[in-house]
């Protein structure tokens, strides 16, 4: 079914709806709080898919006044950029490892250079799209099948780790993050098989509202640590409004970032930096060099100066 007469389908202009209404309600919240830089980076996240649905769901559309050789170019071209950012989103919010070929910057080099050489180069020549679309896309699938395989050793290798063990949180975080890679790696696979809108829209798509609600999840997270601090730091229910506000005054002007709000938990309850490297999923050194940065912004030199600051 096609809404206002273009070539967009319902299910394409609802997804676009629904998007449309979470980055209204992130920004929103951005406003009214500090937002984090996760939330920040996920309202542009959402801004490029809109972007993508949008393009992927109007064009080609030989009623709307623009060539449709524009067209195409747009559409395709905004689908690999959104790949990219999509791999990009998912490397920063997600503590995924980035494999070694597979690294933004080589995926921008090889699916940008197959762009221009094998879609944008044959169309403009040929002028026909089913020879470049024939001559390109062959090339981001066999970089989405070789991706695929990359990324399922680390997952299939923490699955085996860390399964039955504490911090789920995390393990399932980690996990959504390579189930959200593996949607996008699908893309160009359902691109070659035929001009398939919405199988499309919903297979990419589904992996954006997977990372949504990992995201929510995410601050729901970060407000319960924020909390737990602010109680190791004093703050409490038998304490005056002015007491609690001085505590949460202090705790803002330290303007510790998610990750080292939770190590900082883990400091003042005792925790090695090797226990919390275990159940943070980081490198040991990782959990140091936060450690570090956590002690400069609270103004002391060491672990034990900085227990003993905010001891109740």
């Amino acid at each position: 079914m096609k809404v206002f007469g273009s070539e967009m389908h319902l299910i394409t202009f609802l997804i676009i709806v629904v998007e449309l209404i979470i980055i209204v309600n992130f920004a929103i919240t951005s406003f009214k709080e500090r937002a984090i830089k996760s939330t920040k980076r996920f309202i542009w996240f959402t801004l490029t898919m809109i972007l993508y649905n949008v393009f992927s769901g109007l064009f080609p559309d030989r009623e709307i006044p623009i060539s449709l050789i524009v067209q195409y170019i747009l559409a395709y071209g905004i689908g690999v950029f959104v790949a990219l950012y999509y791999v990009y989103y998912v490397y920063s919010e997600f503590d995924i490892k980035k494999l070694k070929y597979f690294t933004v910057n080589h995926l921008i080099v090889i699916l940008g250079s197959a762009f221009l050489f094998f879609f944008i180069v044959p169309l403009l020549i040929w002028k026909d799209i089913s020879i470049a679309k024939s001559t390109f896309i062959y090339i981001p699938v066999f970089v989405a099948f070789a991706f695929l395989y990359r990324i399922s050793f680390p997952l299939i290798k923490l699955y085996r780790e860390r399964r039955g063990k504490s911090q789920k949180f995390y393990r399932n975080r980690i996990i959504t993050g390579y189930l959200a890679l593996l949607s996008i790696v699908l893309m160009p696979v359902v691109v070659a098989l035929g001009d398939y809108q919405v199988m499309e829209q919903l297979v990419v798509n589904f992996g954006y509202f997977l990372l949504a609600i990992a995201l929510i999840r995410n601050n729901i997270y970060l407000a319960q640590k924020r909390m737990q601090f602010l109680l190791k730091i004093g703050y409490s229910d038998e304490k005056t409004d002015e007491a609690n506000l001085s505590i949460i005054e202090h705790f803002n002007t330290l303007n510790l970032s998610k990750r080292e709000i939770e190590i900082a938990n883990y400091i003042l309850e005792g925790k090695s930096y090797k226990e919390i490297s275990k159940s943070l999923f980081i490198a040991e050194g990782t959990v140091s060099k936060h450690a570090s940065n956590i002690f400069r912004k609270a103004g002391v030199e060491d672990r034990p100066n900085f227990v003993l600051l905010f001891r109740n």
